[in-house]
Formats: C-alpha cells, sequence, structure tokens
C-alpha cells in the first residue's frame, strides 16, 4: 500500500520501528570506532516509487548507518541529505555524476573519478578512504549465457539484438564473453581506481570501496553454480572483481559466506511489491539473478564483525516474482523498498 501525503509523517515513523523491529542490525548506537556501511543503488534516484527519498531515508537513520554509498543517485544524494536534516540527522554529503558519499565522520576532501566519487573521511585522527561506484551498465556480458543481447551500442558486437533475446540461443564461448566484457570498460575502471588506491594505502589509508559494479563475481560463476541461474555451464573470472581480489581487496559478502550455492548474495533484480514486475527485469524468458552490489575493503585496521543483505526477500526470475530460498543473510527486509537492487550492509571495527 501506498503512503498518502497527508500521513506521511507518521508512516515514515512507522516504517522506521518496523524496519528496526524486524532487523538483525544491532540497535545500539555504534561506537565511536564502528562503521556501519550501506551499499544501495537508488533506482533513478529514488525517483520510480512513491516517496523513494523518505523510504531511503528512512533505511538510513533505522539501520544507523554511518557511512551510505549511493549509486544512480544524480539527485538522490542531495535530497536525502536534506531529508535526513529534517528529521535531525546530520550527515556530511559528497556527490558526483550519479554517485553519492553520505558520512558522518568529518570529510578531508574528495574527488572526482567520474564512474565513482571518493571521499577522504577522519575518524578518530585515522584515515578511511571511501569511494562509491556505479560502473557501465551496457555492454552486460553476463546475459549471453543467459541467451540476451548485452546492451552493446551500435556499430558493437551484438549491438543488432539491444537487449533482446538472442535467436541463435546462449553463447558460452569464454572468449566472447570475456571480449564484451572488457568492451565495457569496467575491468579499466576498476584498474584505475586501484591505482589511487594504492596511493591512498601508501599514505597509511584503509580503504573501502561500494557501490553497484554491473558485473558478477569470480566467486560466484564457479562450478558450484554452472548449472544455476542460467549460467549454461559457464564457470567466469569475471575480470572486475579478479583485478580487486588480486590486489588484496576482501568482498565483504562473499568473505563471511563464501558458498555461492547456499548463499548466492543475489541483488538483482530485486522484487519490488510497488512496482509492475514489467519494469523490475530485463530478461523476461530468463534466470538473470546475479549479485553485482559489493562492498570492498583493504587494510588491516578494519575488521568486518557482520556483513548482509537489505531488501525484500523476493527476486524476478523468468518474469515473473519469485521468494529467495536461499540461506542467504538478510539483515532487514522492509515492507517498502524504493529499489529494484537489493543494498549490502557492512559492519567494521576499525582498530587502533
Amino acid at each position: 500500500m501506498r503512503r498518502r501525503d497527508d500521513d506521511s509523517g507518521s508512516a515514515r515513523a512507522a516504517a522506521g520501528e518496523a524496519l528496526a523491529a524486524g532487523s538483525k542490525i544491532s540497535a545500539a548506537a555504534p561506537g565511536p570506532r564502528e562503521i556501519r556501511v550501506l551499499a544501495l543503488n537508488t533506482w533513478h534516484s529514488g525517483s520510480k516509487v512513491f516517496d523513494g527519498i523518505g523510504l531511503l531515508a528512512d533505511l538510513i537513520i533505522a539501520t544507523q548507518a554511518s557511512i551510505v554509498l549511493l549509486s544512480e543517485a544524480t539527485e538522490a544524494t542531495t535530497a536525502v541529505t536534506a531529508e535526513l536534516m529534517r528529521r535531525g540527522r546530520e550527515f556530511n554529503a559528497i556527490a558526483s555524476h550519479d554517485t553519492g558519499i553520505l558520512s558522518v565522520f568529518p570529510v578531508q576532501d574528495s574527488a572526482d573519478l567520474q564512474w565513482m566519487v571518493k571521499a577522504r573521511l577522519n575518524i578518530g585522527g585515522k584515515r578511511l578512504t571511501v569511494y562509491s561506484a556505479h560502473l557501465e551498465y551496457r555492454w552486460y556480458a553476463c546475459n549471453l549465457p543467459r541467451g540476451y543481447g548485452p546492451g552493446t551500442p551500435a556499430p558493437g558486437e551484438f549491438a543488432e539484438h539491444e537487449w533482446n533475446k538472442l535467436p541463435d540461443g546462449p553463447v558460452t564461448d569464454l572468449a566472447v564473453i570475456r571480449r564484451i566484457n572488457a568492451a565495457s570498460g569496467r575491468p579499466d575502471v576498476i584498474s584505475d581506481f586501484l591505482a589511487d588506491a594504492k596511493a591512498e594505502i601508501a599514505e597509511g589509508a584503509s580503504v573501502i570501496m561500494g557501490g553497484d559494479l554491473n558485473e558478477p563475481s569470480l566467486l560466484d560463476w564457479t562450478p558450484a553454480t554452472a548449472k544455476s541461474f542460467d549460467h549454461n555451464g559457464v564457470v567466469m573470472a569475471w575480470e572486475t572483481t579478479r583485478r580487486l581480489r588480486q590486489a588484496g581487496f576482501i568482498d565483504a559478502y562473499r568473505s563471511m559466506y563464501p558458498d555461492p550455492a547456499t548463499h548466492p548474495g543475489l541483488t538483482w533484480p530485486s522484487d519490488n511489491l510497488d512496482v509492475d514486475v514489467r519494469e523490475l527485469a530485463w530478461a523476461p524468458e530468463a534466470d538473470e539473478r546475479d549479485r553485482v552490489d559489493y562492498i570492498f575493503a583493504h587494510g588491516a585496521a578494519l575488521h568486518l564483525s557482520a556483513v548482509g543483505i537489505i531488501g525484500p526477500r523476493g527476486s524476478i526470475v523468468r518474469g515473473t516474482r519469485r521468494h529467495e530460498p536461499t540461506q542467504d543473510n538478510f539483515l532487514a527486509s522492509p515492507a517498502q523498498w524504493g529499489s529494484d537492487h537489493k543494498g549490502i550492509f557492512a559492519t567494521y571495527q576499525f582498530a587502533d
């Protein structure tokens, strides 16, 4: 049921209380060295659902997130910061292109990395550098094994098929999949990020990066899942996450839940009961579920204490709503949801 404008304040309060009551996230205020990180694709800055900015503010308040990494957030970063301020919650905000960072910690400075926005935070005299990412969505190579076009712009390979079903069926040739994925530029963006992060690390900073990478993980397309999620036998070391792993960045969710068969951690396409199912998925005759939203960390001072998914337990499979039967750790499942993605929430202890 959608909120009515005349009782939105009471509805928001009730929604926040319900989320907090049903949440596995600690209700206690974060300690001075505790960092609660929320990464979420806001889906066109919250504009695709009624009161999307209000729902996002509800979520931030209920989880007591101290760092929020927003993607697809051209207008959402400024709007949700203002909404939080209106409710008496002050965040420092950095925005660039369609990514944003909200932080309760002081921001020393920031930078625009085009596909990411970066902020250096001061936490008790120590530097934590955080990056919010939203990578290219086209050249979506994981569509190929599922028998769908990867959304390649003309005149590129497969461009004639756009996002439609491929007439010759699934493409499982690894060389072809790698070639389309490389053409997206996502791996190159990550290499640029790693060069920037290397300089931060050399200066003694710990690093957190998160967001919607629009690419699966090499830890997910394994022999254990080769016959699941319409992978059609493909086992793939997806290059973007391969480079992150090689550089020592730790995937929060997969580090705590290493089995992609029992804990796939699927974040897209998420169900959203307020939205027509046809708006929630791209491949209506395929199982296109994937984990494309992440939080990564680098630094001996960062100790992951908890991580999980926030969002509906339902997903979209072959154009229909489906309740997820997995063993995934859902930290909270709000009754109303503002996105077509699920969010990732990780808690770190920042050691002295």
